[in-house]
């Protein structure tokens, strides 16, 4: 199982109820405070209450200045202040009520409370004030999405590249939108505009390597190796690069190699990672017949996490395979306690019993 390439606002897409999430991809920092954009989000040395000083110094010498209300109010959406943040959200649009932005950022603090629907709702009227309002015509376009109202989507990815032909953020969008109606070609080809428009998107380089991968097409390493180079201390990349070398080691047996390297490399990124020397383990015991070394990885996956029935079976597939019986025994066993209903374990068990 590959990770999932897509982030959303916080590190992870939030789940939100009634939607299927297919993910999406922002920018913490959209833009600067010009007059229809939104605030920075600002960070500090000295810790929240130097910077919220700051942000109160700024409003007291310019009070009718309404982006600096929505200033600080995505600094306490940041920190979870919320009630003190929707005042100077209600505040900024005291003084300006026609601005897309101030409708804008209020949807921004619905969406870290994982509000879908009044986010979507400020969103949409952020885009009635301002039609071409790039920040709410990307996002309301990646819920429209969605939706599966692809068409609705599409127009308003449409108007942000009219106003802005090389914002790599709606061909990204347009490729989820592609990828979605299950038109790869043109998912890939938009990716690549995204790539090609910003060498640095990380996400995209992900989204292309598991199309690519999906065609079983070596283009996809090239992608990982060059999200790996945005990213060097990525588990997400370095594990979906090992799954794609394992899985195509039939066509290129220098994989199995490759592969293993990528799990060493999480393993010194994270070593409580146990999903990386259970992965060894498979490769050695499943594709290289090195079934000491398979045993040494799954006992590590084990000492990490001890209800990983899944490698007391593999590891006892090992023991069988070398021609321990009751150490193989012991793990089958194992693994149904963990889970009675694990079927590869029943079988394990019953070749052993029945020899």
């Amino acid at each position: 199982m590959y990770f999932s390439a897509v982030k959303s606002i916080y590190s992870i897409f939030c789940a939100f109820v009634g939607l299927v999430i297919l993910g999406l991809t922002f920018s913490t920092t959209l833009s600067s405070c010009h007059s229809n954009t939104a605030p920075t989000e600002v960070q500090s040395k000295n810790g929240p209450d130097s910077l919220l000083a700051v942000f109160n110094k700024r409003i007291l010498d310019d009070p009718e200045n309404y982006l600096l209300y929505l200033e600080r109010a995505r600094y306490l959406g940041q920190i979870s202040q919320y009630g003190d943040a929707f005042k100077d959200v209600q505040r900024a649009m005291e003084l300006d009520s026609n601005k897309a932005v101030v409708y804008y950022e209020k949807g921004e603090l619905y969406w870290r409370q994982q509000d879908i629907n009044k986010a979507f709702a400020c969103y949409k009227r952020s885009i009635e004030k301002e039609p071409d309002f790039v920040n709410g015509l990307i996002k309301t376009a990646s819920i429209e999405i969605l939706l599966n109202n692809f068409d609705v989507a599409m127009t308003h990815l449409d108007n942000v590249l009219k106003k802005e032909v090389t914002n790599s953020q709606a061909y990204y969008f347009k490729a989820r939108l592609f990828k979605a109606k299950r038109d790869t070609v043109n998912a890939i080809s938009s990716y690549q505009t995204a790539v090609e428009v910003d060498p640095e998107f990380y996400d995209a380089y992900i989204e292309l390597a598991l199309l690519m991968a999906a065609q079983k097409n070596d283009l996809a390493d090239e992608y990982y190796k060059t999200a790996i180079q945005l990213r060097p201390r990525s588990i997400e990349v370095w594990y979906n690069r090992a799954m794609y070398l394992q899985e195509n080691g039939y066509r290129h047996a220098e994989y199995f190699n490759q592969a293993l390297t990528c799990y060493d490399t999480i393993a010194k990124i994270d070593g409580n990672f146990s999903t990386a020397y259970y992965n060894k383990g498979f490769v050695y015991c499943n594709y290289l017949k090195e079934y000491t070394k398979g045993i040494e990885n799954f006992t590590q996956a084990i000492k990490l996490f001890p209800s990983y029935f899944q490698a007391y079976y593999s590891r006892g597939v090992c023991y069988e395979k070398m021609g321990s019986k009751k150490l193989a025994l012991a793990d089958y066993e194992m693994a149904l306690k963990i889970k009675p209903d694990y079927d590869d374990a029943a079988l394990g068990k019953g070749r052993i019993l029945g020899n």
